[in-house]
């Protein structure tokens, strides 16, 4: 269903104010003038200015901070298959086709058949756009299943492709594809070797960049054409000096720890002062300019996962978890296209991560509800997890261990494959977040479970375990592990749980016209002279998240943007020479 708000409405829950009308743009006395504005200089806001200069296009690009956006801080894994250069070079056998059949199972028609299409098609290629454009890339390649590839490791199944179920619909393949950096611990933080090329490479053909501008207004002519932006700037200076600290320093609580990781919430809470500061200076500081858009302007500042009252009030039964994206994840983007007609839709859509491997020890358990009854395959990709525990589940979840996958999980924990990030969060759980039992039947009763139901649900289990069933939810025999002799163990991996946060993102947006990327009204016609991209707009991943998916999406949808206003451009020109030679 599409959600239509507007400034002055109960739950806007944003500065964005009503467009600025006027009656003839040339007439207004502009600050400064671009042929492309775009608000939000992240991954998405990157692709676009930088596809749009390479098209000869004047560009000018804003953030509200200092640039790099959620996609800065994250893992630095780009999803992308059909035969890359990189995959050929590892010895993964992968094509357009299998890459379609899977992502058309985890996307849902949440784009257009043919948009999917062209995306696999692209894929090729937009490795070798980022790659020719300073971004490195490396071939080692991590044949398992993991969250996230250890130390040295390159390519790896970012996503579900490995479960039968899945590869009953197409052949598996490496498709996570993480940018290149020296062996280290760190899970975050290295999404700026992909930004940061592609900023120094957008520097070099012209991009402007203006930072510590935010844009709270868009600016209409008669026709309801977005033809500039006003915006609140702090001038070069002491001020600006201030604030760009104040946001480094919110940038570094808020990459300190993982949002997954036990503590992250206090440091959170440190970054989110340091924020608070950096807006109190802006208030005091800041002065209003209005930037003309001669031929467009794009929209690619994030989801609104850190704006906590529209995230609740879209998505309530999230409350309780982990936001995970950069502090300009606020809505701020997603609010301006509705001031101008622009419709939304998925709001209420979140992208959960409930990662159970490693250890592995942990997805060879058994997952249950609040009923004690199991609700998905344990091995498949994390916001798989999350999404079946956040949207049918309530929230629930405890893993059921027997005494040999416990010992087996503390075993797996000492092992050196896995980074700090995954290892502390484990053992907290191993050690404060269990019950433990004789039996099952005590268990059930420690855990509020009905002991019957969940003897039920532990035979089924073994049955599969042994092979003389299949899984009901077509988990490989090979990652089933009977659950069979005491003691037993029952942890903790809810939504609510205090040492096993779960993280998520919002994946909902503007509707985007999926051709060009012009944001389109409710009933389906484009806005002139506006556009969305990335996490700001409906994509690849507003569906089901899958790791590297969301920052190949914004380079795929910024790129759109940036490639159709050029494409405008172009057809104007003779027309505008024309009507000055009449």
């Amino acid at each position: 269903m599409t959600q239509r708000d507007e400034p002055g409405s109960p739950h806007w829950y944003s500065p964005v104010r009503q467009p600025e009308r006027v009656a003839d743009a040339a007439a207004v006395p502009w600050d400064d003038a671009a042929d492309f504005v775009v608000v939000g200089y992240g991954g998405a806001g990157i692709a676009a200015a930088l596809e749009a200069a390479e098209h000869g296009l004047e560009v000018l690009a804003m953030d509200a901070f200092d640039g790099g956006g959620s996609t800065a801080m994250n893992g630095g894994v780009v999803y992308a298959g059909g035969g890359t250069a990189i995959q050929r070079e590892a010895g993964v056998e992968d094509s357009v086709e299998d890459m379609f059949r899977y992502l058309k199972l985890e996307t849902q028609s949440v784009v257009k058949d043919s948009t999917l299409r062209r995306f696999c098609e692209q894929s090729p290629q937009m490795i070798d756009w980022l790659s020719r454009h300073g971004v490195r890339f490396d071939s080692t390649l991590y044949a398992g299943k993991t969250s996230y590839p250890p130390p040295g490791y390159h390519l790896y199944h970012s996503d579900s492709s490995l479960s039968p179920r899945a590869a009953a619909v197409a052949r598996p393949a490496a498709r996570g594809h993480k940018v290149y950096s020296p062996p280290t611990s760190a899970p975050i933080g290295f999404g700026v070797r992909m930004t940061d090329p592609l900023r120094e490479r957008a520097s070099r053909l012209g991009v402007r960049f203006m930072a510590q501008t935010e844009v709270r207004q868009l600016i209409v002519d008669h026709d309801d054409n977005v033809v500039g932006v006003k915006v609140l700037q702090i001038p070069p200076g002491a001020a600006a000096a201030e604030f760009s600290r104040l946001m480094q320093q919110a940038a570094r609580f808020q990459l300190m720890l993982p949002a997954s990781f036990p503590g992250s919430g206090l440091t959170g809470a440190i970054a989110l002062r340091y924020w608070r500061k950096a807006e109190a200076l802006k208030s005091t500081h800041a002065v209003e300019r209005r930037i003309r858009a001669r031929h467009g302007v794009c929209l690619s500042s994030g989801g609104f996962i850190q704006n906590r009252a529209m995230a609740n009030h879209y998505a309530p039964g999230y409350a309780d978890s982990m936001p995970l994206g950069s502090l300009g994840d606020n809505g701020s983007g997603i609010r301006l296209g509705q001031s101008v007609g622009g419709a939304a839709d998925r709001l209420g859509r979140i992208s959960s991560w409930r990662f159970l491997n490693p250890p592995k020890a942990f997805a060879e358990a058994m997952l249950v509800n609040g009923r004690g009854e199991r609700y998905c395959d344990e091995m498949l990709y994390g916001a798989a997890i999350g999404q079946v525990m956040g949207d049918e589940q309530n929230g629930a979840g405890l893993l059921i261990l027997d005494r040999a996958l416990y010992r087996k999980a503390w075993r797996q924990v000492r092992k050196d494959d896995m980074l700090p990030f995954q290892r502390q969060p484990a053992i907290l759980a191993l050690l404060f977040a269990s019950r433990k039992a004789r039996t099952l039947a005590e268990l059930a009763r420690k855990c509020g479970l009905d002991p019957q139901v969940l003897g039920k649900t532990v035979d089924d289990y073994n049955l599969a375990a042994a092979g003389w069933q299949a899984d009901h939810f077509g988990k490989d025999q090979k990652d089933i592990h009977a659950i069979a002799e005491g003691p037993f163990y029952a942890i903790d991996v809810s939504i609510r749980s205090r040492l096993f946060p779960l993280s998520a993102m919002t994946v909902g947006g503007l509707r985007i016209d999926e051709d060009s990327g012009q944001v389109l009204r409710a009933d389906d016609t484009p806005i002139g002279g506006l556009y969305a991209a990335g996490r700001t707009a409906i994509g690849l991943p507003s569906h089901l998240y899958i790791s590297g998916l969301s920052a190949a999406d914004c380079i795929f949808s910024g790129r759109r943007a940036g490639a159709h206003v050029a494409g405008q451009r172009a057809l104007q020109q003779p027309m505008q020479a024309q009507a000055q030679h009449a």
